[in-house]
């Protein structure tokens, strides 16, 4: 890694431990709740983990994750729209949004993509409108577009990546939600739903697919793409049953073929479309000091296989497979401990014909709030292939029967909450030398409605798809504005 990237990761780690010096005294009396909550309506459990932080990024108030809704005190570090929604002004009521402008500096890599590699310009809108019988209606839209694609000449990159990444209108969250009796809630539309507790690896988080065409550059809760579904809460006691019915099948995002972080020098089939109705199930009870949850799932696999590769009909296709899961959570003292559990039935893969694969998935982790403003947490997954063989070596990812995958992530407010400092670092392998990234960033509210966040990536080799980008490490500001 560049002295540079290291400079700015020793400044994180000196204001870390001077907020410890300062602080300490604090550390043993609580959790600080320093930002705003609005707009979400707290459930029967939401008192249980009062305190306890959360600094994931939230878009909007129905993307904060359903299992989780009883630690609505971890606090989120970083502003959402609806808690920006109560500190500014609106034209119209109900109707907000963000204007952000973000440039992005290549550090190494060769051309089209050196020296400035991004130059883009992003608007989200948002309406939201609550009916006398208590029912919301929401809607919101993000478009955006990157100059830098015309400044250097769209000659110079491969139509794929044009059509992807130089400019996009996007219809997000657009649902009907509210209580039909006391005890049933529905909710009607494009939406999110995360499942699980992990806010880095996914195991149990299966319903929505995500956009990964730059790679860790932000988290997963600024990734998630939502999906048409028709999700019914009924609620007994301590516990909620919630039947889902995903009414539009989509699939992940990935880097363009001619993108640099697409590592093959052929592209890949497109995906094929499906119109049917895949089905979900959760329940789960929140308890004092600890909840539960069941998952049961039977769905398009995201991933999905390529067939007839290299003829004129090659796809994509994402056959339907069987997930079951769980996840447990006990929080004592400043610690929160998690586990989630899947297991997949029917995995196909593309060098491997029509032969269906099992999958175990276990996630352990943590999260630590015992240092005043700081949250530390680190989770660890390991995979297990069933029924393996030896030719998913030959996949374009190669994939072992045993894969582990390891995230840590500290993040720490200072100024009152107006600036927080983070570090992610994500690595795979058994012995944490399968390639990943570190990113460290830094958001600084610099008034009301404009802030502003500055970071580094740093891709690290060690598999085939990290040697490939292990050159792509970038500089990222933007500044936005909310109104």
């Amino acid at each position: 890694m560049s002295k540079n990237l290291l400079s700015v990761f020793s400044i994180i780690a000196l204001l870390s431990f001077h907020a410890y010096a300062d602080d300490v005294d604090e550390a043993m009396g609580g959790f600080d709740d320093s930002p705003v909550t609005v707009t979400q309506e707290k459930s029967a459990e939401d008192t249980l983990l009062d305190g306890f932080d959360d600094v994931s990024v939230t878009i909007t108030d129905d993307k904060k994750n359903e299992d989780n809704e009883f630690l609505d005190g971890f606090d989120d570090t970083a502003v959402s729209n609806n808690e920006m929604n109560d500190e500014t002004s609106t034209l119209v009521s109900g109707f907000t949004g963000k204007l952000t402008e973000q440039i992005a500096y290549s550090l190494y890599n060769d051309k089209p993509h050196d020296n400035i590699s991004s130059l883009k310009s992003s608007l989200l809108l948002d309406y939201e409108y609550k009916f006398e019988n208590g029912f919301k209606f929401k809607v919101n839209m993000k478009a955006y577009y990157d100059a830098i694609y015309d400044i250097k000449g769209s000659e110079e990159f491969s139509q794929d990546e044009l059509n992807e990444l130089r400019s996009e209108v996007e219809l997000f969250d657009v649902y009907i939600e509210g209580k039909i009796t006391d005890i049933f809630d529905m909710k009607l539309g494009r939406q999110v739903v995360v499942w699980g507790r992990s806010d880095t690896i996914r195991v149990t988080d299966v319903l929505n697919p995500l956009d990964n065409r730059r790679p860790g550059m932000v988290d997963i809760e600024d990734l998630r793409l939502p999906v048409t579904m028709a999700k019914f809460d009924y609620f007994i006691g301590d516990w909620r049953v919630t039947p889902i019915a995903i009414l539009e099948q989509r699939f992940s995002k990935k880097p363009p073929y001619g993108s640099v972080f697409y590592p093959a020098p052929f592209a890949t089939p497109d995906d094929k479309d499906y119109s049917d109705v895949t089905y979900a199930l959760s329940v789960g009870g929140e308890f004092t000091g600890w909840d539960i949850n069941f998952y049961a799932a039977r769905i398009h696999d995201d991933e999905g296989h390529a067939v007839d590769v290299f003829t004129p009909i090659a796809r994509i296709e994402h056959d339907k497979v069987n997930m079951f899961g769980t996840a447990l959570n006990f929080l004592t003292g400043s610690w929160l401990f998690k586990t989630e559990f899947a297991y997949f039935d029917g995995l196909k893969y593309s060098t491997t014909d029509d032969k269906e694969f099992t999958r175990s998935d276990l996630l352990l982790g943590f999260e630590y709030k015992g240092i005043a403003d700081t949250l530390i947490s680190y989770d660890m997954v390991y995979r297990d292939i069933g029924e393996y063989d030896e030719r998913l070596l030959n996949e374009l990812n190669p994939l072992n029967k045993q894969s582990y995958q390891h995230a840590f992530r500290v993040s720490s407010d200072f100024m009152n909450a107006s600036l927080t400092a983070n570090y992610l670092l994500s690595l795979n392998g058994e012995k944490l030398d399968e390639g990943g990234f570190q990113r460290a960033w830094i958001k600084y509210e610099l008034g009301e409605g404009i802030n502003t966040n500055f970071g580094v990536v740093d891709y690290i080799g060690g598999s085939l798809i990290f040697d490939e980008i292990k050159d792509n490490d970038m500089v990222f500001v933007d500044i936005s504005y909310s109104f």
